[in-house]
């Protein structure tokens, strides 16, 4: 791979970020938080695991920035894991960071929990903490499970946030073509292509992503959107 071909895949990187507005705040607040963290041990001496937080923080930034909301998810889950072996026991923090996660992939929501607490388990045995500590814990992580499924909803993109290629591609589509008869890349490519335009913008399958393509392209706002695609 060349200079100026990775070059430009970073400068596509960039753009998506950049239209996902809320995304980019939450990779600029990270940013800032691994100068904070760096600057209050230079200047106060703390040295309670800055690397540690400093380190979590890049991780996320640099998941965000590659891999989106996906890669923020898997930094958040490596970061609140990462930090069951130095916070204290009863600091239910992790567990947030965990269920954050969920919320930023949910096809982690079987999985990430059970990584979670193999993690907990392994925190539990290295310090010899007693079994109700380790059970309160648990009961920590189902409740607040329990609370944020109950409190809040997934929350979807309003405006799709898509590469001019996944545009060409999906252009193609609603002209009424198969998508084996699209002929702008590889079937390969095409198949990729249409799955990260899926998983970035949480549209369950093709045909969602489809549809709300053609409501925008039909300058539906998103309220008017969502009560179409309802009806559907």
């Amino acid at each position: 791979m060349g200079m100026r071909t990775l070059f430009g895949k970073l400068k596509q990187k960039a753009k998506l970020l950049k239209n996902d507005r809320e995304l980019f705040k939450i990779f600029l607040l990270h940013l800032l938080l691994i100068a904070l963290h760096y600057y209050e041990y230079r200047t106060s001496k703390v040295e309670y695991f800055w690397y540690l937080r400093a380190g979590g923080c890049a991780l996320i930034s640099f998941g965000i920035f590659f891999f989106g909301r996906k890669g923020m998810a898997y930094g958040l889950l490596a970061f609140s894991c990462a930090l069951v072996y130095v916070n204290n026991f009863y600091n239910y923090a992790t567990i947030f960071f965990m269920l954050i996660a969920i919320g930023a992939n949910p096809k982690m929501k079987k999985v990430a929990p059970w990584i979670y607490l193999a993690n907990v388990v392994i925190s539990f045995s290295l310090k010899r903490l007693d079994i109700v500590a380790f059970l309160i814990h648990v009961v920590y992580i189902y409740m607040f499970k329990t609370k944020i499924s109950y409190v809040f909803e997934v929350n979807k993109p309003k405006k799709l946030n898509l590469m001019d290629d996944e545009r060409a591609i999906l252009d193609e589509l609603l002209a009424g073509k198969m998508q084996k008869e699209i002929d702008l890349y590889s079937p390969q490519t095409i198949t990729a292509k249409i799955k990260n335009a899926r998983e970035r913008n949480l549209c369950e399958s093709t045909s969602a992503l489809l549809a709300k393509y053609a409501l925008e392209k039909e300058n539906k706002t998103p309220s008017e959107q969502e009560k179409i695609l309802e009806q559907q």
